[in-house]
């Protein structure tokens, strides 16, 4: 974390402190302040925020109005994005909790969780072991492209507003071994009918006799898919979504996808089959 400030708000929302922990403090994870103007017994809202600038706030609402705007700052090259986070400062994070004040003499005692504004999205796309069967060549995949995205985002979760579904962007393939690797961050949004849902387009090249080096018998190729999310289309902050793709022919027409849906660590997945 680069910067991480708790403010409390009373019962009314107004700002009670706010504490911008010092450097020693972040890497602990940990402060002690004292809350001035609070009686025991009483309920105080605290909110978490790192790895951000924070202007003059005085109230909760002003808080919770902040919006997160550009999904672009996350994404990258694939060799950036999945060696470390490209926006500058790291990844926003928030949180909240509430405590009742202990009583005079004790200590009160709050954990906030942290959560990325952003979702994970990881594509990985091969050959299907049967689609040496039916074709003599092999397909390349030279870039994915996300679109139909969420364009902006609360700085703290609730219920998704994730603003116009506009955010797009196209990333270069990083390949090994005939595996293709996509990687892109997102913000969330909530549940889509088919049809309205986020969509990654696969596109590439199929070459006649494999050797991609001549080019007289290349076709360009390309598959798209809906992300299904944790179900109906849903992506949820701090969630982790692999793209499971199996290319078994040379249209997008028929695809079968499994999505895992689990926190940032624990990905879902979403295995897809393309072609016929």
């Amino acid at each position: 974390m680069s910067s991480l400030s708790v403010l409390a708000f009373d019962a009314s929302g107004n700002l009670i402190v706010q504490r911008n922990f010092t450097a020693s403090e972040i890497e602990a994870k940990k402060a002690t302040f004292a809350l001035p103007e609070s009686s025991s017994g009483t309920t105080v809202s605290f909110y978490a925020i790192a790895n951000a600038t924070l202007g003059s706030i005085t109230t909760k609402a002003e808080l919770l109005s902040l919006v997160e705007n550009s999904a672009a700052d996350y994404n990258g090259p694939f060799a950036e994005v999945s060696a470390k986070c490209k926006r500058n400062g790291g990844f926003l994070m928030t949180g909240s909790q509430s405590r009742e004040i202990a009583a005079a003499g004790a200590s009160t005692d709050v954990t906030i969780a942290l959560q990325r504004t952003v979702a994970k999205v990881a594509v990985r796309t091969s050959l299907s072991s049967d689609f040496a069967s039916k074709y003599p060549g092999k397909v390349r995949i030279n870039t994915a492209a996300i679109s139909k995205a969420a364009s902006r985002t609360p700085y703290f979760g609730g219920t998704a507003a994730p603003g116009a579904m506009t955010f797009g962007y196209t990333q270069p393939s990083g390949e090994s071994s005939g595996t293709y690797s996509n990687l892109f961050y997102l913000f969330e949004n909530g549940p889509l009918a088919a049809g309205s849902r986020v969509l990654l387009t696969l596109d590439g090249i199929y070459d006649r006799d494999g050797n991609f080096g001549t080019t007289d018998d290349q076709t360009p190729v390309t598959y798209t898919v809906e992300l299904t999310g944790t179900a109906n289309g849903q992506l949820l902050r701090n969630g982790y979504y692999r793209i499971a793709i199996d290319v078994s022919g040379l249209t997008g027409q028929d695809i079968t996808a499994t999505v895992t849906v689990a926190d940032w660590q624990t990905p879902v997945t979403q295995t897809v089959s393309l072609g016929q």
